[in-house]
Order: C-alpha cells, then sequence, then structure tokens
C-alpha cells in the first residue's frame, strides 16, 4: 500500500486570512506553504476549534489540483 507522502495528498492548516481571522488552508505536498501562497508557521490549536471556514483561493486551486490529476 503506498504511503500518504507516496500518494502526494495536501493537508489541512489553519492558518490566518488576510484580516487575521482564522481559516483552514490547503498545504502544498511539501507541507510548507499553502496553495494559496501563505507561509505555514506553528498551528495555534486554539485556532482549529475556533472556524469551520475555509481558505476560499486555496479551496479553488486544490479543485484545480484534483481535477488535473484526473
Amino acid at each position: 500500500m503506498p504511503t500518504r507522502r507516496e500518494l502526494e495528498m495536501h493537508e489541512m492548516w489553519c492558518g490566518a486570512d488576510t484580516s487575521g481571522e482564522p481559516v483552514w488552508h490547503v498545504l502544498t505536498t511539501d507541507k510548507t506553504t499553502t496553495l494559496c501562497g501563505v507561509e505555514r508557521d506553528d498551528e495555534d490549536s486554539r485556532r482549529r476549534h475556533a472556524t469551520d471556514r475555509h481558505c476560499f483561493p486555496c479551496m479553488k486551486s486544490f479543485q484545480a489540483v484534483m481535477e488535473a490529476s484526473r
């Protein structure tokens, strides 16, 4: 069975949007940045439980990635 790295899976990361509000971003497969270009830093676990909002630019990019992999 392939590992997660072999599948190049994307993970979610809770960070801030441009206004500083918590949102869920999609990480690049190397886990260093988000699909919208935000650099990943340590996640504040309080943010995880504070939102169900998603970063629209990340989600749009993720949709394009998924469609391209078909």
